[in-house]
């Protein structure tokens, strides 16, 4: 187990989590749009952005903690593909 300090987890808890979430769902709006234009270059572009965004990368971060609380059996069901 990740040994954290109390002020590194109080800097998690003050991040701009509404303006990230916002932003991330702004790039997915704009790859959607690409995407029914029939623009695939732009569509990949963008979907590249995402990967290397800022926003992305804290949103997958602070999803994969909050799983990580989930006890185990819930956790364990939904990886569990039918």
């Amino acid at each position: 187990m990740i040994r954290h300090s109390y002020i590194t987890s109080e800097s998690w808890k003050v991040l701009p989590w509404k303006k990230f979430r916002r932003n991330l769902f702004r790039l997915q709006k704009r790859v959607y749009k690409a995407v029914q234009v029939g623009d695939k270059r732009k569509a990949r572009l963008l979907q590249k952005l995402i990967l290397k965004s800022t926003s992305a990368g804290t949103s997958k971060s602070r999803k994969t903690e909050s799983l990580e609380a989930l006890p185990q059996w819930i956790t364990s069901k939904r990886s569990v593909r039918k």
